[in-house]
């Protein structure tokens, strides 16, 4: 069973960096829907009768203005856009106080260098409501000036689900979503290799695009019947109702779904259970399913997620039939009978899946671990979680610190805010120091080892002169100074802790005045940083391995969907 879990790319000095996904385009959902023969060993359930519309993840695009670019953007407007960039700054109140820019007007801001035109685009998420965040790319226009968006700031677009017509406007769509933020462009890209230059004039946003309007989310029946249709709501109102009905049978074909309250901040796991909710309603033949599958679930071709879910969905009386398996001696089948028991808040589950976590050789380690920080209510890993920060294993370390970041474990885990552009979590642990920076999702920087030190002497600039770093081996703090975007000149020497927490304070945060009146923090951005970071490792200053979330997004996202039915679903 291939592993679905968390995983990350380990970057060792002398191995060359790609950062997967920062420069590939994301492709149109295909519009035709083709039905497909629901997969063996989910036929019986909702999947085998209904599909699932508004689960699948929406495109969405927009044009908008990136700033603080220096000299490395345009002035290029192309015409049929200049209108429409007019209307959108003035309607997020671009060229007013509340803006930051002062009273710098949009024809000003279109006319300056230090600005590049670009679109947008992203994939809202499966039956995403109001709220939800999602990554956005950001490419220069074609055939204009700009060399890179490095630095840049993304000001307040909107993004609409049809494509920006040639006036500018949206095809008269609804707004779904803004974006705004900082631009992540490839901070491991050689900018003085040839053919770099196109890479540098497009990056993404983490976590930049937020939806503004909420997908309804329905199943609808491939074969209208009212008694199946009023069934299936029936089934899915009594695993989930509780205070609210959760399925509405509004036609003989269509059921409305509503996200249940506990559901809402894991909602895509919520479509995948209802998805496997078993229909018929004859007594006693949920029981006799459910041991069918237990054993289905033995078989070489045994489909155990598939299986997993259904137990789940069914709920807690599964559990003195899936107790049994919890010891099987097939690896996969005792993890994934443990995970529905844990996910049924099983006290047993939660102890065998403590041993799966701490089996170093089980394939199943990783994800078991994973699980751990979704039962947030058994407080038994914990300690094992704490004990798994200092393994030799790094992405064993990564997956812990996920968990008990889930678990809310602050006495392990402190967190700082960085002028609200990403955060940095160190993390108490023994054992090699460790960096590990997102590169989807939210931006943050994780530094495993309390107060990881920069050694001295230390000499660091790269490339692009960005920054300047300078310590000779008997100085107490570490002078750091950046190129200012757009001049020639450079900021005001900086003199920092020789400590990489306090180090990065200063790198990402915003050049505003202190109490005393003095500038704190360089203002670059989370892809800066990083940057910075990698060369520091790379040149050994810092004596850390540097490891790389592996920016999988679209793929964990369609993997996460109910897929039966759906032409839209890839297959990996």
């Amino acid at each position: 069973m291939q592993n679905r879990g968390l995983s990350a790319i380990v970057i060792p000095c002398c191995i060359f960096v790609v950062l997967i996904g920062c420069n590939s385009k994301p492709k149109p959902t295909p519009s035709k829907f083709v039905r497909a023969v629901p997969p063996s060993g989910i036929a019986e359930t909702v999947a085998g009768y209904a599909d699932l519309v508004g689960g699948n993840a929406m495109m969405v695009r927009g044009s908008g203005v990136v700033i603080g670019l220096g000299d490395n953007g345009s002035s290029e407007v192309p015409s049929h856009l200049r209108k429409y960039l007019f209307k959108q700054m003035s309607k997020h109140k671009v060229g007013s106080r509340a803006a930051g820019l002062g009273h710098v007007t949009p024809a000003r801001i279109l006319a300056d260098k230090d600005t590049a035109v670009v679109v947008i685009s992203g994939f809202i998420p499966p039956a995403a409501p109001v709220g939800t965040r999602f990554d956005v790319r950001v490419e220069a226009l074609p055939r204009t000036q700009t060399t890179s968006l490095s630095g840049g700031i993304l000001m307040t677009t909107e993004m609409h689900m049809s494509l920006i017509t040639s006036t500018g406007s949206a095809a008269k769509s609804k707004a779904l979503a803004l974006s705004r933020g900082a631009v992540f462009v490839n901070p491991f890209i050689a900018r003085t290799k040839e053919g770099a230059q196109p890479r540098l004039r497009a990056g993404r946003i983490l976590n930049g695009g937020v939806v503004t309007l909420s997908r309804p989310v329905r199943l609808e029946l491939r074969r209208a019947d009212y008694r199946i249709s009023r069934l299936i709501q029936r089934r899915i109102n009594q695993r989930f109702g509780e205070d609210q009905k959760v399925a509405k049978a509004k036609t003989p074909s269509m059921i409305e779904l509503k996200i249940p309250r506990r559901y809402r901040d894991d909602y895509i796991h919520f479509l995948r259970l209802v998805m496997h909710i078993y229909v018929s309603g004859r007594s006693g033949s949920e029981e006799i399913y459910v041991r069918r599958l237990a054993r289905d679930i033995l078989l070489p071709t045994a489909r155990y997620e598939d299986i997993a879910l259904v137990w789940e969905a069914a709920g807690r009386q599964v559990l003195p039939v899936i107790r049994k398996l919890y010891a099987s001696s097939n690896p996969a089948v005792a993890f994934y009978a443990t995970k529905a028991g844990l996910r049924l808040n099983d006290r047993m589950a939660a102890d065998v899946m403590v041993r799966i976590a701490n089996h170093a050789n089980s394939p199943f380690q990783i994800p078991a671990v994973e699980e751990l920080g979704v039962a947030r209510r058994f407080a038994q890993s914990l300690q094992t979680l704490k004990q798994m920060l200092s393994s030799r294993n790094i992405l064993l370390r990564v997956a812990a610190y996920e968990a008990l970041l889930k678990h809310g474990s602050r006495d392990v885990i402190r967190r700082w805010d960085i002028s609200g552009q990403f955060t940095v979590d160190e993390v108490k642990s023994d054992g090699d120091y460790i960096i590990y920076t997102t590169v989807t999702g939210k931006p943050k920087i994780v530094l495993f080892g309390s107060d990881i030190p920069l050694k001295r002497p230390l000499f660091y600039c790269p490339d692009d002169e960005l920054v300047t770093i300078d310590a000779k081996s008997t100085d107490k703090k570490i002078m750091v100074y950046r190129k200012i975007p757009g001049t020639q000149r450079q900021s005001d020497p900086f003199y920092v802790e020789p400590k990489v927490t306090e180090f990065i304070k200063t790198l990402g945060s915003r050049p505003v005045k202190g109490m005393d009146g003095r500038i704190e923090g360089l203002g670059l951005t989370y892809s800066q940083v990083v940057g910075v970071l990698y060369g520091l490792c790379k040149q050994e200053h810092i004596s850390a391995k540097f490891v790389l979330q592996r920016s999988d997004v679209l793929r964990r996202t369609y993997s996460t969907v109910p897929a039966a039915g759906r032409s839209d679903m890839p297959e990996n």
